[in-house]
């Protein structure tokens, strides 16, 4: 069987949900058929810079095809769109502007779809609001399946993604919760689709004293890991966790890994580490007191599931 993977990032590197969750996917069916992996040359999804080289790559015995982003996102244009289509009156092609702005816009990735779509038995396509995952399935037609990692934003309400969820081939969604949103909004009950989750390597004998002793932190701490964005609900996080410090009983101090995309607060009790392999990652979750996650929009958060295992 032979498979493709098609997803906004690709790489060991990138930690987004959808992107991990695309990469756990990859390696562990690779074990057992022919899997490529699609994506641009981007690795930042607020520019949507192209950053990796186009062609092909091995990633973990993974090949790996990038195609160039055709524009940068413009963040002037995609909030004004943003506006248009999610506050006021607006058509299909108002929307379809609106899914070129926010990116990554890769036309050669989708013609690459179009033009090899039957050559994989099927076309995973990774985060249903995204360019490639819109025009991708609808070129990929009976082969395309769609994991939508959809979350309760106003992006779910827009006109143009129903018949999508209505046109693949199948759906493997994240959550009963999920499906539920996504058959409540598209009507696609009579689609084949699965709550399939997601896996994740956790190791049997993470070492909290090596984190402690590789990053000297002492006394307890929350810790919270993922991309540091008000999107993610970082911004409240900072506002309560400097309340909290001004409580004399409060000892915890703070830990956060990865990527940050807002400015962190200058506090002794405030540690930005960011971006760790899953090793020291799985050891910094071993050593934590609590795991916060403040995003009130997850499909499935990979994260929590982590810290409970």
């Amino acid at each position: 069987m032979k498979l493709a993977i098609v997803v906004q990032r690709y790489g060991p590197a990138i930690n987004g949900g959808a992107e991990l969750h695309a990469r756990y996917v990859a390696e562990h069916l690779a074990r057992h058929a022919d899997v490529e992996v699609l994506t641009t040359c981007a690795s930042d999804y607020v520019t949507w810079r192209n950053e990796f080289p186009a062609g092909e790559e091995r990633i973990n015995n993974v090949l790996v095809r990038r195609f160039r982003v055709r524009h940068e996102r413009n963040t002037n244009t995609f909030g004004r769109r943003s506006g248009h289509v999610f506050q006021e009156t607006h058509s299909l092609v108002d929307e379809l502007a609106w899914l070129d702005a926010e990116g990554p816009t890769s036309p050669a990735l989708v013609r690459h779809v179009a033009k090899h779509a039957a050559t994989y038995d099927f076309c995973l396509f990774f985060s249903y609001r995204y360019y490639h995952a819109y025009h991708g399935a609808r070129a990929a037609g009976s082969r395309a399946v769609l994991v939508p990692t959809a979350e309760r934003d106003s992006a779910i309400g827009l006109g143009l993604f129903p018949p999508i969820f209505r046109g693949v081939r199948a759906l493997m969604y994240n959550s009963p919760e999920e499906r539920a949103m996504i058959q409540a909004v598209s009507g696609n009950q009579s689609v084949p689709g699965v709550v399939v989750g997601i896996g994740s390597d956790v190791p049997q004998n993470p070492q909290a004293q090596r984190f402690r002793q590789k990053y000297n932190i002492r006394g307890p701490f929350a810790i919270y890991v993922g991309r540091i964005d008000e999107n993610k609900g970082c911004k409240e996080l900072f506002d309560f966790f400097q309340t909290y410090l001004k409580d004399a009983d409060g000892r915890l101090s703070l830990v956060l890994i990865g990527n940050s995309l807002l400015p962190i607060p200058e506090h002794p009790r405030i540690r930005h580490l960011g971006f760790l392999a899953d090793t020291a990652k799985f050891d910094a979750m071993a050593a934590a007191e609590l795991l916060i996650m403040p995003s009130y929009f997850e499909s499935l958060s990979m994260v929590a599931l982590e810290a409970w295992a």
